[in-house]
């Protein structure tokens, strides 16, 4: 504390004596480092030091760190929602997927993301993001970032949340509820959590699209976005049933319906009806033996689908699709030490594992039955071993800085696959501190889902696509389903990184990722109807004797191979709105919620409640402590993104002309931004998203015009969000009881109500591309309130 709120404190203490000390409780935290000097004979110092509470594997350093300040003045609900607001800095472009980060709590692995995605953010004291190559230690693909969430040792309250949100241009409304129940003591861990989600349906009535002529106008009975509805409820406890071992089991049921028109039949609207079903168990052990530690993880989830479709023949009569998807896995994984360098400790990790999966399907279209039935048993070893080459020392210049290798390798054997494998390496340099350089290559080989082998066959009538072949608009018919003749993929990945945080006593890091992907045989699914893509793969498209497109079937497929080179850069800023009392500029602070319940659970027996007075100086010191000036930003820059869909056809160049889908290419450029303020309770966030413009060329020719291109604009978007604790604003410690832990909440999604502009050469926009189409909710208004008890 600086000298003034020390006086300050001493004052009120003075005013309030302390009651007698109560008998020190045990200790339930540790600091984030604990040290011990200790002097020997010959007058050398010894510093010993104990790993920070929660940290991970291995010596990486994070990316980022968010102190429970940051998080506070994010102004999101739960981890979920965090790492949604946070989405640039944890995602990554080296995956086959979305880029989801793998998720770790108090440096541990968990059985599902869905174990933790609903803690409160009170509930955590610590958050950090690491490079891709750490997941290696955990036993997971080196293409996903790594989250480490560490929660305090004592936390105890429950959460409640309603919101609603509004389209301005009518017929969408959502709605959603949502309870919490957490409780932490160190390793013991319960948590409960329930929720509900609504929406209404959006037809295409209800937004400005424009019919060619001879196109029913059947806009009351087509949906844009389907009505949905969903209930969950999920489960957590965790305990020392074992001394020195950590056991967690989670559990979670989930049920969906969806509802989606497509159309008429003469008079009769067709729909179709989804009711799906989740069902998951997981549980985790962790423990430790000397220098090693190990963890085993289990699940088993069960997912159902049933479909209902109007085939638009007899009323009466649905097309009936179902499947079940089971899946059950355990692995174990090592980590330890097996020898020590000159440098350090060389790291190893092993992961064996298994997995069983069976996938069920049956489809009933026009009386025909088919049936899948398809399993899959994976057994997998995963090795990786790090060794330190040069350490970094505070008194000696070694002219390197810290240098280390790593390699890893994987061998898996499915059933219905045979024999894949994945290795890769690569080299992790910091020469000087604030300045980390790591270069790796994966070379990695990837088998098809289940689902994409054996997915059931539904047939849609009625599904409005754009010819590009024609250059007109049809309602076609289109196969959905699994592809048997699917096969396993190679993916070659280079990546080099650069990490800056140039200015030591400030948070503000810049990092430069390059990433080149090469594959064979890509898995995708099917592309759009252009004459490019038709021509490869006739027998995929169906025409009438005038050449009407008829019906395309959309199965997924493998291309012969693609190609993309890319660089992404970013950088992060984060700083107090103020000045902070001397000494507390990187404190370890925490704001607790829910009034004197929510201290209660929080504090160890025997702690002490000092508050400031409103409006005094210690007052706007704290205010000035807690609250946060947030701005980032991210670029990606594509130089290379083509397809080869066979051997002997012309290459689809994604950035100069070819399309797979109806946003028209890969853009160039690419650009996500945040700002965002937080003082005094209040708190405001504005993101940006914006990408360049497109085009399809070589459309078909017309009776008035020639060939042409299709042009995608550059399209941007902003959101807004605006929300207030009311404790903090409205009378602090003498404010309402239900004030105290409330906070509400207003946004605004696509403020400016934007939308794709799609043109061709005459300026005129084919129906399918109709901004109605591409963006179909616009702007909508959300309203939350959310309490903590």
């Amino acid at each position: 504390m600086s000298p003034e709120i020390q006086r300050e404190v001493m004052e009120q203490l003075r005013k309030e004596p302390l009651p007698p000390a109560p008998t020190p409780p045990a200790r339930t935290t540790q600091p984030l480092v604990e040290r011990k000097t200790v002097a020997s004979p010959d007058g050398d110092v010894v510093v010993s030091g104990q790993r920070a509470r929660g940290s991970v594997l291995g010596s990486f350093l994070p990316e980022r760190s968010f102190s429970p300040l940051d998080i506070r003045a994010l102004g999101v609900n739960n981890i979920g929602d965090l790492l949604d607001a946070i989405r640039p800095q944890v995602s990554s472009d080296r995956g086959r997927e979305d880029g989801d980060p793998v998720v770790l709590l108090n440096g541990k692995r968990i059985s599902s993301f869905l174990e933790i995605a609903k803690f409160p953010t009170e509930a955590i004291e610590r958050m950090e993001i690491f490079p891709e190559e750490l997941s290696l230690r955990y036993g997971f693909p080196a293409d996903q970032k790594v989250v480490n969430v560490v929660t305090f040792a004592r936390y105890a309250a429950g959460a409640g949340q309603i919101d609603h949100a509004t389209s301005t241009d009518g017929g969408r409304d959502t709605s959603s509820a949502d309870a919490n129940y957490l409780r932490i003591r160190n390793d013991t861990r319960f948590n409960l959590n329930g929720e509900y989600n609504r929406a209404s349906a959006l037809l295409e009535s209800q937004r400005d699209i424009v019919r060619d002529p001879g196109i029913v106008d059947d806009g009351r009975f087509r949906t844009l976005l389907p009505r949905t509805e969903q209930f969950a409820l999920t489960g957590t406890v965790s305990g020392n049933v074992v001394k020195g071992v950590s056991s967690t089991l989670n559990g979670r049921v989930q049920a969906s319906s969806t509802r989606s028109l497509f159309g008429l039949a003469g008079d009769r609207p067709l729909t179709r009806d989804t009711d799906a079903s989740v069902l998951h168990l997981g549980t985790v052990s962790s423990g430790s033996a000397g220098q090693w530690s190990w963890t085993l993880t289990g699940n088993y989830d069960r997912a159902t689908a049933d479909t209902f479709t109007d085939p638009g023949r007899t009323a009466g009569t649905r097309d009936v699709a179902r499947s079940v998807n089971s899946f059950t896995n355990a692995d174990l994984l090592v980590s330890g030490s097996p020898l020590k360098l000159p440098a350090g400790p060389a790291s190893l990790s092993v992961r064996g594992g298994v997995e069983f999966r069976d996938f069920n399907a049956r489809s009933s279209l026009s009386g025909n039955d088919g049936r899948t039935k398809l399993s899959r048993d994976r057994t997998a070893v995963q090795a990786s071993l790090d060794l330190p080459i040069t350490r970094a020392r505070p008194q000696r210049a070694n002219g390197l800085g810290s240098l280390s290798v790593n390699a890893n390798l994987e061998v898996e054997d499915l059933s219905d696959v045979g024999v894949l494998r994945t290795f890769g390496y690569g080299l992790n340099w910091s020469p000087l501190r604030g300045i980390s350089f790591i270069a790796s290559m994966t070379d990695e080989d990837g088998a098809p889902t289940v689902e994409q082998l054996g997915a059931p066959l539904v047939v849609t009538p009625n599904v409005r696509t754009l010819d590009f072949t024609r250059r007109e608009a049809v309602d076609v018919t289109r196969v959905f389903g699994g592809n048997p003749a699917l096969r396993p993929d190679n993916r070659h990945v280079t990546r080099l990184a650069l990490n800056l945080q140039p200015l030591r006593a400030t948070d503000f890091t810049v990092s430069i990722n390059y990433i080149r992907t090469r594959t064979d045989d890509p898995i995708a699914v099917f592309p759009i109807a252009t004459p490019d893509i038709e021509a490869a793969l006739p027998d995929r498209f169906l025409r009438d004797s005038d050449g009407r497109l008829l019906r395309i079937d959309t199965r997924p497929l493998n291309f012969e191979r693609s190609s993309q080179d890319q660089m992404r850069w970013g950088l992060n800023f984060t700083r107090p709105l103020g000045a902070v009392p001397a000494g507390l500029q990187n404190a370890n602070v925490r704001v607790i919620g829910g009034g004197e319940a929510g201290l209660q659970g929080a504090l160890p027996p025997g702690a002490r409640v000092i508050r400031p007075e409103a409006g005094s100086a210690a007052a706007r010191r704290v205010e000035n402590l807690t609250s946060r000036l947030i701005f980032s930003i991210y670029h990606t820059w594509r130089f290379r993104d083509e397809i080869t869909v066979r051997e002997g056809a012309p290459v689809l160049d994604l950035l100069n002309g070819s399309a797979i889908d109806n946003r028209g290419g890969r853009p160039h450029h690419e650009v996500q931004a945040q700002a965002g303020a937080f003082k005094g309770g209040l708190g405001v966030r504005i993101t940006a998203t914006w990408q360049s413009g497109t085009y399809v060329r070589g459309l078909a020719a017309t009776a008035n015009d020639a060939a042409g291109n299709l042009r995608f604009s550059d399209y941007g978007r902003m959101d807004l969000e605006l929300f207030a604790n009311l404790a903090d604003r409205f009378g602090g410690a003498s404010a309402p009881g239900w004030f105290k832990g409330a906070r509400i909440g207003f946004s605004v999604d696509n403020l400016f109500n934007s939308r794709p502009a799609v043109r061709d050469d005459n300026g005129s926009t084919p129906f399918n591309v109709q901004p109605g189409f591409l963006e179909p909710l616009g702007r909508s208004l959300k309203f939350s309130l959310r309490k903590i008890f």
